[in-house]
């Protein structure tokens, strides 16, 4: 599999290495490409359920900091909601997770690829350091969801955005 012998091209080298044992390793991935996409298990999944789960970094999450997290289409509208201060998030813990309330049945097509948004309220001063997943499920079964590692929010900084996939 070691397709290079001169160190000059030594960077090329580990890069084809690193890709010709992924396509042994995972065939059908690489082979596909950028064309490979979820798809709803049956045309016109609409949302059924959605649930957001928290983990604590460095920084705890206060008892009296309002949480929000918005799940939105493409269109912008709002398809799932939950608003609460949870209590306080310890460092370095696990929460959840807790069942967002569905306020639109949107269809998967209409969800992949828009956003969620997670947006605290402290009262005073509160650095949280949280990561966040969300779990989107469909009438077909099918999922899609944002998984967002490593966010920095406090009094200053209150809300961030990422992806649906």
């Amino acid at each position: 599999m070691f397709l290079g012998k001169t160190m000059s091209g030594l960077g090329l080298t580990l890069l084809t290495v690193t890709l010709t044992a992924f396509a042994t390793i995972m065939p059908a991935a690489a082979a596909s490409g950028p064309a490979a996409r979820p798809m709803p298990r049956a045309a016109g999944a609409v949302l059924t359920g959605a649930s957001v789960s928290f983990h604590s970094d460095h920084d705890q999450k206060d008892r009296d900091t309002l949480v929000t997290v918005t799940v939105r289409d493409i269109n912008g509208t709002t398809d799932a909601r939950i608003s609460s201060t949870f209590g306080q998030f310890d460092q370095y813990s696990d929460v959840g997770p807790f069942q967002l309330t569905v306020l639109n049945h949107g269809s998967w097509e209409s969800l992949k690829g828009s956003a969620t948004t997670l947006r605290i309220d402290p009262h005073g001063n509160n650095h949280w350091e949280p990561s966040l997943y969300v779990d989107l499920v469909f009438s077909d079964g099918s999922h899609l969801s944002s998984d967002c590692p490593f966010l920095d929010l406090d009094q200053e900084s209150r809300q961030v955005s990422c992806g649906i996939s």
